[in-house]
């Protein structure tokens, strides 16, 4: 049985906080990325499926940002080649959106009265999981948006989101 201390399921129920906190966001910003495939029918659920499942297994943003390289040079016509294309956005996204999602995580953490401490493995597994849950809602997001065929309904902003963001998030959406 391992060692579990007050301190460290404290820790832990902060993160899973944290990371509650952001899951408006993360939908967000996950609905805004599948929104770029509103043009383009060669991208099908099995593709996204697939980088999930990358995700899952392997555990490592790196690995999947590789995959989605791969795929971009495999078939840029579903994954688009072009800086602003939806490959690319995805790989925007995970370089950008998971750190800040997590500094927001740590920030709470740190706010805190005791300021429990972190440890790479914890930021570790964090990182993952959020990209995880964008790579979750992204492929769900797509899927919603590949069998409706209204990918607009994707970029629609949910008033209670924008209310929740600071007024620099909000003006980005």
């Amino acid at each position: 049985m391992s060692d579990v201390t007050p301190t460290t399921l404290r820790r832990e129920l902060l993160i899973e906080q944290g990371i509650e906190l952001q899951l408006d966001i993360l939908v967000l910003q996950a609905n805004q990325t599948a929104a770029k495939l509103k043009d383009n029918p060669r991208m099908e659920e099995s593709q996204l499926r697939n980088l999930l499942n990358a995700a899952i297994e392997s555990r490592s943003t790196e690995v999947v940002i590789n995959f989605i390289r791969y795929q971009i040079a495999r078939n840029g016509s579903a994954w688009g080649t072009a800086p602003d294309s939806f490959g690319y956005t995805v790989i925007y996204d995970l370089n950008t959106y998971i750190p800040q999602w997590y500094d927001s995580i740590v920030k709470l953490v740190h706010e805190q009265p005791d300021k429990p401490e972190i440890s790479q493995v914890e930021r570790a597994k964090t990182v993952v999981r959020l990209m995880q849950l964008y790579l979750g809602y992204l492929n769900r997001a797509f899927y919603y948006g590949k069998k409706t065929g209204d990918f607009a309904k994707l970029e629609n902003v949910n008033a209670a989101t924008l209310a929740a963001q600071s007024p620099k998030e909000a003006a980005h959406a």
